[in-house]
Protein backbone atom coordinates (compact mmCIF):
# COMPACT_ATOMS: atom_id res chain seq x y z
CA UNK A 1 0.00 0.00 0.00
CA UNK A 2 2.68 2.18 0.57
CA UNK A 3 4.37 2.10 -2.88
CA UNK A 4 1.20 2.74 -4.59
CA UNK A 5 0.60 5.85 -2.50
CA UNK A 6 4.09 6.82 -2.95
CA UNK A 7 3.16 6.65 -7.14
CA UNK A 8 0.28 8.12 -6.82
CA UNK A 9 1.67 11.02 -5.76
CA UNK A 10 4.90 11.01 -7.43
CA UNK A 11 2.46 11.46 -11.05
CA UNK A 12 0.23 14.26 -9.09
CA UNK A 13 3.73 16.43 -8.98
CA UNK A 14 4.79 15.48 -12.58
CA UNK A 15 1.62 16.15 -14.20
CA UNK A 16 1.42 19.54 -11.85
CA UNK A 17 5.20 20.44 -12.97
CA UNK A 18 4.34 19.54 -17.07
CA UNK A 19 1.47 21.50 -16.55
CA UNK A 20 -1.32 19.33 -16.80
CA UNK A 21 -2.29 16.22 -18.89
CA UNK A 22 -1.98 16.36 -22.84
CA UNK A 23 -4.60 16.61 -24.68
CA UNK A 24 -6.21 13.15 -26.54
CA UNK A 25 -5.06 12.71 -29.47
CA UNK A 26 -7.40 10.34 -30.60
CA UNK A 27 -10.83 12.39 -29.46
CA UNK A 28 -9.22 15.96 -31.15
CA UNK A 29 -10.59 17.09 -34.17
CA UNK A 30 -8.20 16.76 -37.32
CA UNK A 31 -7.02 20.33 -38.37
CA UNK A 32 -4.90 20.79 -41.25
CA UNK A 33 -0.71 21.89 -40.62
CA UNK A 34 -0.22 25.14 -42.43
CA UNK A 35 2.80 27.01 -42.66
CA UNK A 36 3.53 30.43 -39.61
CA UNK A 37 2.70 33.45 -41.58
CA UNK A 38 5.66 35.49 -42.85
CA UNK A 39 6.95 38.29 -39.69
CA UNK A 40 5.47 41.91 -41.07
CA UNK A 41 7.56 44.72 -41.11
CA UNK A 42 7.01 47.23 -38.85
CA UNK A 43 5.68 50.22 -41.77
CA UNK A 44 7.01 52.87 -39.24
CA UNK A 45 10.82 51.29 -39.10
CA UNK A 46 11.01 51.08 -43.41
CA UNK A 47 12.60 53.20 -45.43
CA UNK A 48 10.90 56.64 -46.69
CA UNK A 49 11.29 59.29 -48.89
CA UNK A 50 11.49 63.15 -48.11
CA UNK A 51 10.34 65.51 -50.77
CA UNK A 52 8.45 65.45 -54.04
CA UNK A 53 7.43 62.92 -55.76
CA UNK A 54 7.27 62.84 -59.38
CA UNK A 55 9.05 66.04 -59.60
CA UNK A 56 10.73 67.59 -62.87
CA UNK A 57 14.63 68.94 -62.86
CA UNK A 58 14.77 71.44 -65.90
CA UNK A 59 18.93 72.01 -66.53
CA UNK A 60 20.49 74.07 -69.40
CA UNK A 61 22.66 71.65 -71.86
CA UNK A 62 26.38 71.58 -70.92
CA UNK A 63 25.53 72.08 -67.25
CA UNK A 64 25.56 69.27 -64.28
CA UNK A 65 22.11 68.36 -63.59
CA UNK A 66 21.30 66.98 -59.90
CA UNK A 67 18.54 64.71 -59.05
CA UNK A 68 17.83 64.46 -55.52
CA UNK A 69 16.91 61.54 -53.39
CA UNK A 70 16.58 61.65 -49.46
CA UNK A 71 15.70 58.36 -47.97
CA UNK A 72 14.75 58.03 -44.38
CA UNK A 73 15.78 55.09 -42.08
CA UNK A 74 17.74 52.78 -45.19
CA UNK A 75 18.99 50.18 -42.86
CA UNK A 76 20.57 47.43 -44.74
CA UNK A 77 18.15 48.08 -48.04
CA UNK A 78 19.92 49.47 -51.08
CA UNK A 79 19.24 52.44 -52.85
CA UNK A 80 19.64 52.51 -56.79
CA UNK A 81 19.22 54.89 -59.68
CA UNK A 82 17.46 53.84 -62.78
CA UNK A 83 16.56 55.76 -66.00
CA UNK A 84 13.33 54.61 -67.81
CA UNK A 85 13.10 54.47 -71.04
CA UNK A 86 10.32 52.69 -72.88
CA UNK A 87 9.79 49.56 -71.22
CA UNK A 88 13.44 49.27 -70.34
CA UNK A 89 15.03 50.18 -67.31
CA UNK A 90 19.06 50.93 -67.46
CA UNK A 91 20.79 51.26 -63.87
CA UNK A 92 23.00 53.79 -63.37
CA UNK A 93 24.08 53.69 -59.93
CA UNK A 94 23.88 51.07 -57.19
CA UNK A 95 24.77 51.76 -53.45
CA UNK A 96 27.34 54.25 -53.85
CA UNK A 97 28.96 52.97 -56.78
CA UNK A 98 28.24 54.06 -60.49
CA UNK A 99 26.86 51.24 -62.32
CA UNK A 100 27.34 52.67 -65.97
CA UNK A 101 30.05 53.09 -68.21
CA UNK A 102 29.44 56.69 -69.07
CA UNK A 103 31.74 58.82 -66.47
CA UNK A 104 29.31 62.19 -66.72
CA UNK A 105 27.28 59.71 -64.47
CA UNK A 106 28.27 59.97 -60.25
CA UNK A 107 26.21 59.15 -57.20
CA UNK A 108 27.32 61.92 -54.83
CA UNK A 109 25.80 60.77 -51.75
CA UNK A 110 25.28 64.15 -49.13
CA UNK A 111 24.73 63.74 -45.10
CA UNK A 112 22.02 62.41 -44.28
CA UNK A 113 19.90 60.77 -45.99
CA UNK A 114 20.47 62.62 -49.93
CA UNK A 115 21.02 59.38 -52.20
CA UNK A 116 22.07 62.36 -55.15
CA UNK A 117 22.52 61.42 -59.06
CA UNK A 118 24.81 63.76 -60.68
CA UNK A 119 24.91 64.02 -64.47
CA UNK A 120 27.49 66.27 -66.02
CA UNK A 121 27.78 67.82 -69.44
CA UNK A 122 24.14 66.97 -69.82
CA UNK A 123 22.56 66.61 -73.36
CA UNK A 124 19.31 66.67 -75.01
CA UNK A 125 19.63 63.35 -75.15
CA UNK A 126 19.84 62.76 -70.96
CA UNK A 127 16.51 64.08 -70.86
CA UNK A 128 13.75 61.54 -69.84
CA UNK A 129 12.33 59.86 -66.79
CA UNK A 130 14.58 58.61 -63.77
CA UNK A 131 13.89 56.70 -60.37
CA UNK A 132 15.30 55.95 -57.61
CA UNK A 133 14.63 52.74 -55.94
CA UNK A 134 15.05 51.78 -52.63
CA UNK A 135 15.45 47.50 -52.32
CA UNK A 136 12.45 46.86 -49.95
CA UNK A 137 9.56 44.31 -51.21
CA UNK A 138 7.84 45.32 -53.37
CA UNK A 139 10.80 48.38 -54.06
CA UNK A 140 9.95 51.72 -53.05
CA UNK A 141 10.00 54.01 -55.66
CA UNK A 142 10.53 57.82 -56.40
CA UNK A 143 10.57 59.74 -59.74
CA UNK A 144 12.35 62.81 -61.26
CA UNK A 145 11.31 63.83 -64.79
CA UNK A 146 14.67 65.16 -66.01
CA UNK A 147 14.23 68.17 -68.71
CA UNK A 148 17.05 69.94 -70.90
CA UNK A 149 17.04 73.38 -72.48
CA UNK A 150 19.22 73.56 -75.50
CA UNK A 151 19.84 77.78 -76.04
CA UNK A 152 19.84 78.37 -79.84
CA UNK A 153 23.38 80.71 -80.00
CA UNK A 154 23.87 82.61 -83.24
CA UNK A 155 26.40 85.29 -84.39
CA UNK A 156 24.95 88.14 -86.71
CA UNK A 157 26.66 91.00 -87.85
CA UNK A 158 25.34 95.05 -86.94
CA UNK A 159 22.56 94.57 -89.48
CA UNK A 160 21.12 91.37 -87.63
CA UNK A 161 21.75 88.89 -90.16
CA UNK A 162 23.32 85.35 -89.05
CA UNK A 163 27.16 85.45 -90.47
CA UNK A 164 29.25 82.50 -90.87
CA UNK A 165 32.06 84.78 -93.20
CA UNK A 166 32.72 88.20 -92.09
CA UNK A 167 34.67 91.13 -94.30
CA UNK A 168 36.36 94.00 -93.51
CA UNK A 169 38.55 96.29 -94.53
CA UNK A 170 41.82 97.28 -92.75
CA UNK A 171 41.10 100.24 -90.22
CA UNK A 172 37.46 99.67 -90.16
CA UNK A 173 35.59 98.25 -87.17
CA UNK A 174 34.64 94.81 -86.73
CA UNK A 175 31.12 94.39 -85.18
CA UNK A 176 29.56 91.08 -84.23
CA UNK A 177 26.63 89.66 -81.98
CA UNK A 178 26.56 86.86 -80.52
CA UNK A 179 22.62 85.82 -78.96
CA UNK A 180 22.00 83.01 -77.33
CA UNK A 181 18.23 82.48 -76.03
CA UNK A 182 17.26 81.53 -73.35
CA UNK A 183 20.38 82.25 -71.73
CA UNK A 184 21.44 80.04 -69.00
CA UNK A 185 21.09 82.03 -65.41
CA UNK A 186 24.35 80.41 -64.19
CA UNK A 187 26.94 80.93 -67.04
CA UNK A 188 28.05 83.63 -69.30
CA UNK A 189 28.73 83.76 -72.50
CA UNK A 190 32.30 84.69 -73.97
CA UNK A 191 34.00 84.84 -77.06
CA UNK A 192 37.57 83.34 -78.35
CA UNK A 193 39.67 83.95 -81.23
CA UNK A 194 41.71 80.73 -82.36
CA UNK A 195 40.64 79.33 -78.95
CA UNK A 196 42.27 82.71 -76.79
CA UNK A 197 39.64 84.05 -74.61
CA UNK A 198 38.86 87.79 -75.86
CA UNK A 199 38.69 89.96 -73.00
CA UNK A 200 37.67 94.02 -73.15
CA UNK A 201 41.36 95.58 -73.36
CA UNK A 202 40.85 99.44 -74.01
CA UNK A 203 44.60 99.95 -75.33
CA UNK A 204 43.84 97.83 -78.31
CA UNK A 205 40.79 98.87 -79.38
CA UNK A 206 38.78 95.82 -78.21
CA UNK A 207 35.27 95.97 -76.15
CA UNK A 208 33.48 92.93 -75.40
CA UNK A 209 29.59 94.10 -73.80
CA UNK A 210 26.66 92.24 -72.94
CA UNK A 211 23.49 92.82 -71.93
CA UNK A 212 19.76 90.60 -71.34
CA UNK A 213 17.30 90.55 -74.23
CA UNK A 214 13.93 89.06 -74.40
CA UNK A 215 14.90 86.36 -72.28
CA UNK A 216 18.34 85.58 -73.56
CA UNK A 217 21.77 87.25 -73.54
CA UNK A 218 23.38 89.22 -76.45
CA UNK A 219 27.18 90.12 -76.34
CA UNK A 220 28.63 92.52 -78.99
CA UNK A 221 32.40 92.50 -79.91
CA UNK A 222 33.84 95.49 -81.47
CA UNK A 223 37.58 95.91 -82.65
CA UNK A 224 38.35 99.08 -83.40
CA UNK A 225 40.83 100.06 -86.59
CA UNK A 226 40.86 96.25 -87.54
CA UNK A 227 44.59 95.16 -88.90
CA UNK A 228 45.20 92.04 -91.16
CA UNK A 229 46.46 90.30 -87.69
CA UNK A 230 42.35 90.76 -86.70
CA UNK A 231 41.53 87.98 -88.95
CA UNK A 232 41.38 84.35 -88.12
CA UNK A 233 38.54 81.82 -86.53
CA UNK A 234 35.97 83.24 -83.94
CA UNK A 235 33.74 81.43 -81.35
CA UNK A 236 30.32 82.70 -79.01
CA UNK A 237 30.51 80.54 -76.57
CA UNK A 238 27.82 79.59 -73.53
CA UNK A 239 29.69 76.42 -72.54
CA UNK A 240 31.37 73.63 -73.98
CA UNK A 241 28.82 72.37 -75.65
CA UNK A 242 27.18 75.71 -77.02
CA UNK A 243 28.80 77.50 -79.63
CA UNK A 244 28.61 79.28 -82.78
CA UNK A 245 31.38 80.43 -85.27
CA UNK A 246 32.16 82.85 -87.73
CA UNK A 247 35.30 83.15 -90.01
CA UNK A 248 36.17 87.09 -90.23
CA UNK A 249 38.36 88.18 -93.07
CA UNK A 250 40.24 91.59 -92.40
CA UNK A 251 41.10 92.54 -95.84
CA UNK A 252 44.02 95.20 -97.27
CA UNK A 253 42.96 96.77 -100.71
CA UNK A 254 39.65 97.39 -102.50
CA UNK A 255 38.97 93.74 -103.41
CA UNK A 256 35.51 93.00 -104.09
CA UNK A 257 35.65 90.51 -101.00
CA UNK A 258 36.48 93.89 -98.58
CA UNK A 259 33.32 95.48 -100.31
CA UNK A 260 31.75 92.64 -99.30
CA UNK A 261 30.80 93.56 -95.42
CA UNK A 262 29.72 89.79 -94.94
CA UNK A 263 27.82 86.73 -96.05
CA UNK A 264 24.61 85.25 -95.01
CA UNK A 265 24.53 81.85 -93.60
CA UNK A 266 23.74 80.44 -96.92
CA UNK A 267 26.81 81.77 -98.49
CA UNK A 268 25.08 83.90 -100.37
CA UNK A 269 26.85 87.23 -101.08
CA UNK A 270 24.91 90.19 -99.99
CA UNK A 271 24.98 92.92 -102.94
CA UNK A 272 25.10 97.06 -101.42
CA UNK A 273 22.59 99.19 -102.71
CA UNK A 274 25.33 101.09 -104.87
CA UNK A 275 26.28 97.88 -107.01
CA UNK A 276 22.25 96.83 -107.18
CA UNK A 277 20.84 100.29 -108.12
CA UNK A 278 23.46 100.57 -110.92
CA UNK A 279 22.81 97.07 -112.55
CA UNK A 280 18.66 98.03 -112.80
CA UNK A 281 19.98 101.65 -114.66
CA UNK A 282 21.78 99.14 -116.94
CA UNK A 283 18.61 96.90 -117.58
CA UNK A 284 16.63 99.99 -117.83
CA UNK A 285 18.28 100.99 -120.48
CA UNK A 286 18.93 98.11 -122.48
CA UNK A 287 15.17 97.90 -122.47
CA UNK A 288 14.76 101.23 -123.86
CA UNK A 289 17.04 100.73 -126.63
CA UNK A 290 14.78 97.73 -128.09
CA UNK A 291 11.60 99.13 -127.74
Amino acid sequence: MKGIAASIIYLTILVTATGGFAPNILGAHSTTTQAPSPTTEDGAQLPTFLGRHNATVTVHAGDTASLDCHVLRVGNKTVLWAKKDGGDYHVLTFGIHTYHNDNRYSMNFEQPNNWKLQIRYVQKRDEGLYECQVSTHPPKIKRVFLSVTVPKIEIRDPRGMVVNYAYYRVDSTVGLQCVVVPAAPSRSVWWRKDGDVISTQPQRGIRVDSSMVAGGLTTWLHIARAAVEDSGNYTCAAGDTITAHVRVHVLDGESSAAMQHSTTTDGAPTRSPRRTASLVLVLLVLVLAFT
